[in-house]
């Protein structure tokens, strides 16, 4: 029986009640690919680091820096892993804006600056700008902030530095409707959702998923998620994506989608033209 491995996202990376969306969507994975045949199981990347992982794919929704180096050196052997640890990396903050600008993905214009010493926004502050915390997403409801004010920014600035968060992202503003969505790599599903309140801006409804499947392409994700923002006039910009979000409105279905993914990886015995973009060399 061929044998895969899941691995659970780490505690820091997954607080409050995201912590038991993110198991129940990988034990929902995890039971429909036993459905289908495999043997499965899930752990913490600290007990698997313990052992010989021998598994035929390793499917993880790891995301923290130390997670991923680990991971990355397992892929280096051989091992192969759903999503690719450095296509998750490519979604944390200083990497993402870069890499959808030469993908030609609309993304706001995003700064990089350094959460002590001195620094100042590019953007216009008054006008209300983004203060996020330069690496992973945010694990607390203070990791994204809006400001409009010099003193507001140099107070989160300051908040992330004695968390010992030492980049911050400062990224434009964007009016328009918030939109939520999530993918599998290869067209097998997607699922939107206004976040919020809206205003019910038109726009096409199929250059959503295209929207977000090439930005998922250009960072290398098969399992994803993301935010997009509707302007008044129709326009789409992507503010922000994911690897392997919870999937919590949409979980039952969306396990089934990934479950069926990651049986064809298997299946196709990582034949280099049947491969998604996770494992090319666009990273």
């Amino acid at each position: 029986m061929t044998r895969l491995l899941g691995i659970y996202r780490e505690k820091e990376c997954s607080p409050g009640r995201h912590q038991s969306n993110d198991a129940r969507l990988l034990e929902q994975v995890a039971d429909s690919l036993r459905e289908r045949g495999f043997s499965i199981e899930l752990s913490t990347l600290e007990q698997a680091r313990t052992r010989r992982v021998d598994a035929a794919l390793v499917f993880s929704m790891c995301q923290g820096r130390a997670a991923l180096d680990l991971l990355a050196g397992w892929e280096r052997d051989g091992i192969h892993i759903v999503n690719s640890p450095r296509a998750a990396r490519n979604t944390h903050r200083d990497r993402l804006p870069d890499l959808m600008l030469r993908a030609g993905v609309p993304f706001p214009a995003t700064q990089i600056i350094s959460t002590s010493g001195p620094a100042a926004p590019h953007a216009a502050v008054e006008e209300g700008i983004w203060l996020k915390r330069g690496d992973v997403h945010a694990s607390v409801s203070a990791d994204v902030q809006r400001v409009d004010s010099l003193a507001a920014f140099e107070a989160g600035r300051a908040e992330f530095a004695s968390r010992g968060i030492g980049a911050a992202a400062v990224q434009a503003h964007r009016a328009g409707d918030e939109i939520k969505f999530y993918g599998v790599a290869g067209d097998e599903f997607f699922h939107w959702f206004y976040s919020g309140h809206s205003s019910g801006y038109v726009f096409e409804p199929s250059a959503l998923p295209r929207l977000a499947a090439r930005a998922a392409a250009a960072a290398g994700l098969d399992i994803y998620g993301g935010d997009v923002i509707v302007s008044p006039s129709g326009e789409l910009t992507l503010i922000d994506l994911n690897d392997w979000p919870s999937f919590a409105p949409c979980r039952e279905r969306a396990a089934d989608a990934i479950a069926d993914y990651l049986t064809r990886r298997v299946h196709a015995a990582w034949n280099p033209g049947l491969v998604s973009s996770a494992n090319e060399s666009a990273f």
